[in-house]
């Protein structure tokens, strides 16, 4: 009798034991299974977020662009801008000059010249604007086309501050598309630093851009 007993205590212990095991291994299965749903879902979440967001290869860093002086009025404008009508079989000339007060030489000019050569765009006439940004020696051209023949540009500036600025560096440049820095063919560059004279002559401009000096 004792030993029955003894035994069906031993049973008990062991049914109690193998269900403790049971519950345990179903806890552990429970946190498996919580474990790689999340896995899942971040790896899910990293996958979409890789598909949705935008892919920007694009150089996206400014060039060096020469500063020019700020103004002694208050900024109202970025741009100093100027449009003409050109035709197809005439061509034409843009040309803008404007001056402010400011900088260390007290006054600072902007001159320029953009020429169109004949049948150098197709269509019979394009509206084609020149703008002259305010902060920097940039010059920005639209609409956005691309010439049949290169147009030329001159501008001059003056009352530059161009103190700590290197003749031998400066180039007159454009952005391509992708943000990258090209250099524009021109017949000289003056950078006088005496006078704060800066200045491009016959740059060519094969497709409007943005056109400046970088140092």
């Amino acid at each position: 009798m004792k030993q029955n007993k003894l035994n069906s205590k031993k049973q008990m212990f062991q049914y109690l034991e193998i269900k403790r095991n049971n519950e345990g291994n179903k806890t552990m299965r429970r946190y498996i299974y919580l474990f790689t749903l999340l896995t899942l879902f971040v790896v899910g979440c990293s996958e979409q977020s890789s598909v949705l967001a935008p892919v920007n290869n694009v150089n996206t860093n400014e060039p060096n662009w020469i500063s020019l002086p700020q103004s002694d009025g208050i900024h109202v404008n970025k741009f100093i801008s100027t449009s003409q009508k050109i035709t197809h079989k005439d061509g034409g000339t843009i040309s803008l000059n404007t001056s402010y007060q400011g900088g260390t030489y007290g006054t600072v000019t902007i001159t320029s010249t953009l020429f169109f050569p004949k049948l150098c765009f197709p269509g019979k006439e394009g509206v084609y604007t020149v703008s002259h940004d305010d902060a920097y020696c940039v010059s920005t051209f639209g609409p956005a086309t691309v010439f049949d023949k290169a147009l030329t540009f001159n501008i001059t500036y003056t009352g530059v501050n161009l103190s700590g600025v290197n003749p031998s560096t400066v180039k007159f440049a454009y952005l391509g598309t992708d943000g990258s820095v090209h250099y524009a063919s021109n017949s000289g560059i003056v950078v006088d630093a005496a006078t704060g004279k800066l200045q491009v002559k016959n740059a060519i401009i094969p497709h409007f851009s943005r056109y400046g000096f970088i140092n």
